[in-house]
Order: C-alpha cells, then structure tokens, then sequence
C-alpha cells in the first residue's frame, strides 16, 4: 500500500472507529430496548386482557348473585303461599299420567296420587289462559317463572303438574319430568340436591332452554318430601343487560370480547359473539390458519381454572375475506356456575401500538446515524486525498533514478554469481557420481568376500561329509561281518535241532516197543505199560517242539542272509557318496581360492577410487568457496536494489521486483533472483560422517543466531556449525 493511501486510509480510520463504535453501542442498546419494549408491551397487553375479561367475570358473578338472592326470595314467596293455603298434601284419590322425558322426550304412563293444596286438588291446567293456583299467583307478584313438581317414583324422577312455563305449543309443560339421572349416567344435581333436603340455586336446563333456578324441596305432613317447589328466570333475560356491557368492550381496532358454552351440553356455541351476529351459532370445530382446532383448546384451556384465573394463548387467524393471516391474541377465564368460557381477544399488531410507535423512532434515529456518518467518511477521505497526493508525488521521482541504478549493479554481479554457481554445479555432479561409484564396489567387494566365506564355509561342510561317508562305510563293513557269523550260528542250530528230532524219533520207537512188551507181562507189565506210554508223549512233544524251532530258525536265517545283502548294497551307496563327496571338496576348494583373489582385487580398486573421490570433493570444495564468493558479491550488489525496491513499495504501494523490469532479459531476470535469494540465505558446505558425502543446504540468514555468523574464509570457505 502506498504512502498516499496509507494517509488516507489512516484519516478514516481515526475518524471512523469512534462513530462506528458509537454506532455498534447504538444498534446493540437498540436490539436490547426492542426486546425490552416488546416484553413490558406484552406484559402490558396481557394485563389489559386480562383486566377485561376479569371484570366480564365479576359482572357474571354479580348478576349471578343478584340473581340467585332475587330467586331466593321469590322461592321463600312461593312456598309461604303453599303453606298458606293448607300445606301441600297428596289425596286418596290417583291420577293418570303421561310423563315426558325433558332430556330424551321419551313418555311413560304413570298413575300417581293426586296433589293438593290443604283439600284441593291442583288439577291438570294445560291452557295459560285458565288459571293455576300458587304458580300464577307467585308470577304475577314477582314475575319470572314457577312450578311445583311431585315425586314419581322411588329414584325421584320429578313430574311437573302445575307450572307456568311453556313448551313449543305455547302450553303449560304440564306432564313433563325430570329425571334423576341424566343422560350421561350422573346424577342429576337439582334432583340429588333437592332430596337430601337443601336448596339447589343456579343454573338449570328447564324444559326447552336454560334458566336461572332455585328449587326447594316440598314436604307433606308427615315430613316426607313428596316433591319440589321451583321459581326461575329465562338466562337470557338474566344476561340482556350484561350482554350489553360486553359487547360494548373494544379492544384495538377490531378486537372484542365474547362468550362460549363450555364442557356441558351445547359446548362450542357462541352465547355472546362479536356484534351479537353469531349468538347461537356452534363453532366447536372451528381451526385456525395452521389447521388447529382452536375452539377446542381455548375450552379446554379454560374449563379448568377457577376463582377468576386468567389463560393467555396465541394463534394465528384469518378471517373469511382476509387474504393475509394475523397472529390473534387471547385472554380466558371459565365462570362455573353457567358454564361459560368468558375470552378477549384481538390482533397483536392493533393493540401493540405504543410499541410500533417507540420502535419506529429508534430505527429513524439509528437511519439518521448511518446518513451522518456516510457524510463524514465523504468529507474526511476528500481530506486525506488530497494531502497524501502532496507527500508522495515527490518522493516517486527520487525512487525511479535510484531504481535505474540499482538495475545495472545488480544485473552485472548476478552475471558473476550465474557462472560461479555452474561451475560449483559441475564439480558437485562430479563428485557425487565418484561417490555413487565408490559406494558400488564398497557393496560388490562387500559381496564377494561373503561368497569367499561361504565357499570356505561349504569346503568344511564338503571334509566333514566325506568323513562321516567313510564312518558309515567302515561301519557297514563291520555289519556285514557279524550278519555273516549270524548266519553261520543258524545252519549250526539247525543240524542240532535235527539231532534232537532224531532222538525224538528213535525214543518213540522204544516207547513203543515198551508197550508191546508190557502187554505181553500182563497184569505185572501194567506198570511199567503207563510209563512207556507217558514216555512216548514226551518223545512226541519234543518232535513237535523241534520242528517248531526247525521252523523259526529257518524263517530267522532267511532274514538274516536278506539283511547281509542289504547292508552289502547300502555299503556300496556310502562308497559312491563318499567319492562324490571328494570330488565335491575339490570344487569347492577352488571357488574358494577364486572368491579370495577376487576379493583382493575388488580391495585395490575400490582404493584407487577413494583417492579420485578425495581429489574431486577438494575440487567440489573449491568450486563452493567460489561460488560463494560471488554470491556474496552478487548479494551486496542487490542489497542495494532490494532497498530501493523496497522503499518504491512504501512510497507507492505496489508489489515491484526483478522480474517485473522489462529492461532485463530472460537469463538475466534468474541471474536476479538467485542474487535476490542470495541477499536472504548463506550456501554453507558440510561434510557428513560415514562415507564422505560433501552436501550443500541453504539457510535463510535471518534464522541465524548472532554467534552462529562466521566471517568468510577465502581458503576454506564457510566453516561448518
């Protein structure tokens, strides 16, 4: 880089750092004040939502209370009005029935006792118009609805018959029941509240809509309960006004808050819906953008809290018509006593303006920022323009004179440093060819007086064979010698064996001429009979055990002749071997003569060839110490270029060297930089122990410690270190 642009360069970075310092600092408070910001904008929306439905939930409660102590009241009315006029009783007298399921409209065929007050009977008013006592007359003094109810069996089904609401006809539900036990298997709560003597206030499902109840159990004289006494208000009545107040409510611009069925009967249907449009309307299978059924999980969400606890959720939504899809923001609380899931919802970005707001101003200071600091990079950059153009223009025609001197010394020391190193090049070669030589006939004559060895070696092997072939020789004989005497020693047992065969023989004639006689004695020769006789069993024993031996010694002298022709023969292989042995002696006594004589010759030659070699290193020696010597020439020569091309770097910033000057030719731009890697390395010559191997390497001069740097020797060149 140029000095020009290093004075611009350094201009802006002193007045650049700290504005880009200053703006970093601003971009990082800036993230962490929109975290900031986004956090209390969400606590505080939450908060407000919140607020919202919480006080939706105590407006509930109130009207609920207020209601429930109205229906209290007009509850202890009617059954003052009972008791007023005789109690309530049930005559001798029955009455048929055909009882109405209120829940599954289901009808059975009863016949109950009929119900009276102190004497008279209450009748079976259908029509509206005809009068009904107590239950009109509590209407007519409070309002709202009544109804007396009497107990139909044991379970406590509950049948209405006399009663001031009406059904689809425009007819008193006379004959209508409720059960004791709703469809889903539990226990009706009015019913199971009211037989165990208490009051039931709330809300309650009574005939064809929902009301707001308190029902009271009737006694009969005996403190029986044999029915129920009731006095309510349509829920809808109950809610007009409140339905006012929450639809009242906005949030943002388009937000609102609305009412839902929750986990009992008709969950799903919207009871209070944005701008009343959708009241009555079931969306419990509704789904958001994303596909999830959102109804479901906000009542779920909800069913479970109490006391006025507060759930918050996110979803993504779109209305019909939109085209964009909007994350919706919601708030929830379940009022239990209705059973409603009060929510206030509305779109994040129309409730999240104080947000928006603050955000926008941060990123219109950080813009104004940014176009300040773009100006005074502008400005400053002008600045050290046009001051680094003053200093460094004068300088670049000082620089292109020196550089033209520089070129010529170094172009003709790089002419000595190329000869002196071809000529250090050669005498290398040389001497490494004599090396690679004498190392040859070192490995041949290592060779060949090895196969002298082993032909000494094998000349032993051969004497030794040849005397242990005359051992087996000389013994084989002997083997010969006794076979022959074995064989003799049998044809003597066999005539012996033959002579006791004879006797045998002559014996067993004399038994038997024994016998005869012995017979001839009589009973005095008997006697002596037995002996000849036992005598003649021994001669035939002996015959037999003589041809027996007869046999073997026969088997053994056959053996015995076959075992003499053996060793004859195996006498005359050991004398075959014992000549091949000889003869193989003698050959091998000759190699080993030939194998020593060339040994000895292989000795002078390779002599002769490590005096070449000591004359050719001190030549290779000799062509280093010149080759050195105008290296250190050529590298004083290009010092002087280098430096000049190193100051035209600073001064103009580009990357100048030997090879990028057109003057100089091809041989001469390698002449330069070898002269160039001269100035930088030391040639340093070495001798390595072992063979004598002169080797060159290069070292760069700035890796050198200062006592390792040895003046130069024109006798001996660089010492070794």
């Amino acid at each position: 880089m140029s000095i020009k642009k290093k004075i611009i360069l350094m201009g802006i970075v002193l007045s650049v750092l700290p504005v880009l310092a200053m703006s970093g600092i601003l971009f990082i408070q800036k993230n962490n004040l929109h975290q900031t910001i986004n956090t209390q904008v969400k606590k505080q929306l939450n908060g407000e939502l919140a607020a919202i439905v919480k006080d939706a939930y105590a407006m509930c409660q109130a009207q609920e209370e207020s209601s429930e102590l109205f229906l209290k009241g007009n509850l202890y009315i009617s059954q003052h009005m009972i008791e007023k006029m005789g109690g309530i009783n049930q005559l001798q007298e029955s009455v048929s029935w055909k009882a109405k399921n209120q829940f599954t409209e289901e009808s059975v065929d009863v016949t109950l006792p009929k119900v009276a007050l102190g004497d008279a009977w209450l009748g079976q008013v259908v029509d509206k118009n005809v009068y009904s006592p107590v239950v009109d007359d509590v209407v007519r003094m409070v309002g709202g609805t009544s109804t007396i109810f009497q107990k139909m069996n044991d379970r406590g089904d509950m049948l209405r018959v006399a009663t001031t609401v009406l059904n689809k006809e425009g007819k008193r539900a006379i004959g209508t029941f409720i059960p004791s036990i709703n469809t889903d298997g539990n226990s009706n709560p009015v019913v199971s509240t009211v037989l165990k003597g208490d009051i039931y206030l709330g809300r309650a499902f009574v005939v064809d809509q929902w009301y707001i109840t308190a029902y009271g159990p009737l006694k009969d004289k005996n403190n029986q309960i044999i029915g129920m006494n009731y006095v309510g208000i349509p829920l809808d009545n109950v809610i007009a006004g409140l339905r006012k107040s929450i639809l009242s409510i906005k949030i943002g611009d388009t937000g609102y808050v609305y009412v839902l069925q929750g986990a009992k009967e008709q969950k799903g249907r919207y009871i209070i819906s944005k701008d009343g449009k959708r009241d009555g309307e079931n969306i419990w299978d509704t789904q958001d953008a994303n596909g999830q059924f959102i109804v479901q999980k906000l009542i779920n969400e909800a069913i479970g809290l109490k006391g006025g606890e507060v759930v918050f959720d996110k979803y993504s939504w779109k209305n019909p018509g939109d085209t964009l899809t909007r994350q919706r923001l919601a708030a929830l609380t379940y009022f239990g006593p209705w059973d409603w899931v009060i929510g206030a919802c509305g779109y994040e970005e129309e409730i999240s303006t104080i947000g928006k707001d603050i955000n926008s101003s941060i990123n219109t200071l950080i813009t104004q920022g940014v176009l300040i600091i773009i100006i005074l990079l502008v400005l400053v950059m002008s600045l050290a323009f046009f001051i680094g153009g003053g200093i460094a223009n004068p300088i670049n025609r000082i620089m292109l004179k020196l550089k033209e001197g520089a070129n010529e010394e170094a172009s003709a020391a790089s002419q000595v440093s190329g000869a002196a190193q071809q000529l250090s090049q050669g005498a290398t070669e040389q001497a490494s060819s004599l090396e690679e030589t004498s190392s040859a006939l070192d490995q041949m004559a290592s060779m060949i007086k090895h196969n002298a060895d082993n032909a000494a070696k094998a000349s032993l092997m051969a004497q030794e064979t040849k005397l242990q072939a005359q051992k087996g020789d000389d013994s084989m004989k002997e083997m010969q010698i006794s076979m022959k005497a074995i064989g003799e020693s049998a044809d003597k047992i066999v005539k012996i064996i033959k002579t006791i065969e004879e006797i045998a023989f002559q014996t067993n004639i004399l038994a038997l001429n024994a016998a005869v006689e012995a017979a001839r004695a009589g009973e005095h020769g008997r006697g002596f009979a037995v002996v000849a006789d036992e005598v003649r069993n021994l001669a035939l024993r002996a015959s037999q055990a003589a041809k027996d031996t007869h046999t073997l010694i026969q088997d053994s002298q056959t053996r015995t002749w076959e075992g003499a022709e053996n060793t004859k023969k195996a006498s005359q292989a050991l004398g075959q071997i014992m000549d091949a042995a000889k003869k193989v002696s003698e050959v091998v006594n000759e190699i080993a003569s030939a194998s020593k004589e060339q040994a000895d010759g292989i000795t002078q030659v390779t002599q002769a060839i490590s005096q070449m070699d000591q004359v050719t290193q001190q030549n290779a020696s000799s062509a280093e110490e010149s080759s050195a010597a105008s290296e250190e020439l050529a590298s004083q020569a290009d010092t002087l270029r280098e430096m000049v091309l190193g100051l035209q770097n600073i001064v103009s910033g580009e990357s100048t060297n030997s090879h990028s000057d057109p003057k100089r030719s091809e041989g001469e731009e390698s002449k330069g930089a070898l002269s160039s890697f001269a100035q930088k390395s030391l040639r340093i010559t070495k001798e390595t122990k072992g063979p004598k191997v002169r080797t060159t390497k290069s070292v760069r001069y700035e890796d050198l410690k200062p006592e390792e740097i040895i003046p130069f020797n024109k006798k001996k060149g660089f010492e070794d270190f």
